[in-house]
């Protein structure tokens, strides 16, 4: 008999009750049943998980558990971009919350707060858009030496933005959205753009609003790119190019123009992906890439 409170609701006492059913069938409704119940299941999945003496339904019970966190947490994603996919930070911090569920929001946000500030001291009046990502380069990767994690690539570690604010190492994405989110407190026009597997900034023209940007000619908008995993290295359209030829990428427009912050948080996503895949961890590999088409698709 499994260990259930004396209040458990007769629909959930009753799904729980079959869950060591030996007929995979059985499990697989059970399952999907309790799935649809989502959140509301949850203390008592927990409950049974604590106390279980059966491994095989320790790890039935755990399974469900991480599903319908992973639904719920997709679920949030999903309405992060339809109605507040302006505030990156939001939807950054909540691909670190699902992780690290004790990370808060205002804990990121003071940290970053705080690199904000170390720059605009340095800032002036009349500064031009080069002047400015000289400063930003300078207080964040000489001041506060933020360096690529090189030595450690794919660890999954990297792509959680409080890790790479305490440790001051992170890969191409996180760097580049720490790069991004400064950029974004100091409201400067810089934006990401969408080359394949990496995060490129690029700096616009103050003249075009971002949104009519994507419809001029790329020497019109965007005065420069800035490469964050590169210290900050300034790109012009012709290393774009190059580079996309390196990785045997062929041209797109959308490869020059700045992208959504959902697409940015889908490439965080990505990232976490290779980085489990890279570990050998095909199931939580093939979970984040799911969480990253849904969002796309969304």
């Amino acid at each position: 008999m499994l260990p259930l409170k004396k209040n458990t609701p007769k629909k959930i006492k009753a799904l729980l009750q079959l869950i060591d059913d030996p007929d995979e069938i059985v499990y697989s409704e059970v399952k999907q049943q309790l799935l649809l119940l989502g959140p509301v299941a949850l203390p008592y999945l927990e409950q049974i998980w604590n106390e279980a003496l059966n491994s095989a339904i320790v790890q039935r019970v755990e399974e469900i558990i991480e599903d319908i966190k992973l639904n719920e947490f997709t679920k949030e994603l999903i309405h992060w971009k339809n109605h507040n996919q302006d505030d990156l930070l939001y939807g950054v911090w909540l691909v670190n919350h699902f992780q690290y569920p004790e990370i808060s929001l205002e804990h990121l946000n003071t940290k970053i707060e705080q690199i904000k500030k170390d720059i605009w001291i340095e800032f002036a009046e009349d500064l031009t858009a080069l002047e400015e990502v000289l400063i930003i380069n300078h207080i964040l990767y000489e001041v506060h030496q933020f360096n690529p994690n090189i030595a450690h690539y794919y660890a999954v570690q990297n792509n959680y933005l409080h890790h790479v604010l305490e440790t001051k190492k992170g890969n191409n994405i996180t760097l580049g959205i720490l790069y991004l989110l400064i950029a974004q407190k100091l409201e400067l026009p810089i934006f990401a753009v969408n080359i394949p597997d990496y995060l490129i900034l690029s700096y616009i023209n103050d003249d075009y609003n971002i949104y009519d940007a994507k419809f001029h000619s790329l020497q019109e908008a965007t005065l420069f790119y800035i490469n964050p995993f590169s210290k900050g290295t300034l790109l012009q359209e012709q290393d774009i190019k190059e580079f996309l030829a390196q990785i045997n990428k062929q041209e797109k427009t959308n490869y020059f123009v700045p992208c959504t912050h959902s697409e940015v948080v889908e490439k965080l996503l990505l990232s976490i992906a290779s980085s489990y895949a890279q570990q050998g961890n095909v199931t939580m590999y093939s979970r984040y890439k799911s969480i990253a088409q849904k969002l796309k698709e969304a």
